[in-house]
């Protein structure tokens, strides 16, 4: 009887850890589920660049290609060029000479009273002193032409930027002032139907026309605003506008 219990007693400890072996691994299957939900990989940003962020950051590579820009890598060239030159100009100051015996020379019985051999050597007291400090100087000019070439490089960068806020401006309000001149040619062909229903005067014609001559008028003083801005850019970049906004399109 005792041996029943026993086996009954065994037999309902490994169900239950069978069935809390199965909880378990179910657990951890929502779990590794949720980690793996979790761990999804993000969104690649890196190429979810604004077309505008584009077009700016080539109006800026250009910019710098600008030959200010150039002007100032020459002169940090030309800075390196004498700092190396300064490193071997104490070379320069250095003197040294010798010359042989001539008694020695033509088996002179007095050679004996001179010696074979003259050697000398010529160093001025400033020269460490003058070489240390032309090193400094260069080495400083250096340092101010490359602060230089920062500078232009970060003018020529927000001037570009500032030309193509301009050109942007001045580019939608070309395009608004031709919506105003298609409506004021609208009702200046309406005023003319008008008066020949004898619906308004001729004073009245004329004032939808002169409204039309204006809107002309600022059309072209707006499209000349334009052209101005387009040609700054070009100045600063140094090839043409269309060459960028067209790569911007593609």
């Amino acid at each position: 009887m005792n041996k029943m219990i026993l086996i009954a007693l065994l037999f309902y400890g490994c169900s239950a850890i069978a069935q809390s072996g199965v909880k378990a691994s179910d657990s951890l299957k929502k779990a590794g589920g949720q980690t793996a939900a979790a761990m999804k990989p993000l969104p690649d940003t890196s190429k979810l660049l604004n077309s505008e962020d584009d077009v700016k950051a080539q109006l800026i590579l250009l910019a710098l290609n600008n030959p200010a820009a150039e002007a100032a890598d020459a002169n940090v060239r030309i800075a390196e060029i004498a700092r190396r030159k300064a490193n071997s100009s104490f070379l320069s100051t250095v003197n040294l000479g010798g010359n042989v015996n001539e008694f020695v020379v033509n088996n002179s019985p007095a050679a004996s009273f001179f010696p074979k051999y003259n050697f000398g050597l010529t160093v001025p007291l400033d020269l460490f002193a003058k070489n240390k400090a032309e090193k400094m100087t260069t080495t400083e000019t250096i340092t101010i032409n490359r602060l230089q070439k920062q500078l232009i490089g970060e003018a020529l960068k927000s001037k570009v930027l500032i030309q193509y806020e301009v050109y942007k401006e001045r580019k939608q309000l070309l395009e608004l002032q031709r919506i105003v001149l298609d409506d004021d040619l609208a009702a200046y062909e309406k005023a003319q139907k008008d008066y020949k229903d004898d619906v308004i005067t001729i004073e009245d014609v004329n004032k939808v026309y002169r409204e039309l001559i204006a809107s002309r008028g600022n059309l072209a003083s707006k499209e000349k605003d334009l052209n101005i801005a387009v040609i700054e850019i070009e100045e600063t970049i140094g090839v043409p506008l269309n060459t960028v906004l067209i790569k911007r399109q593609q």
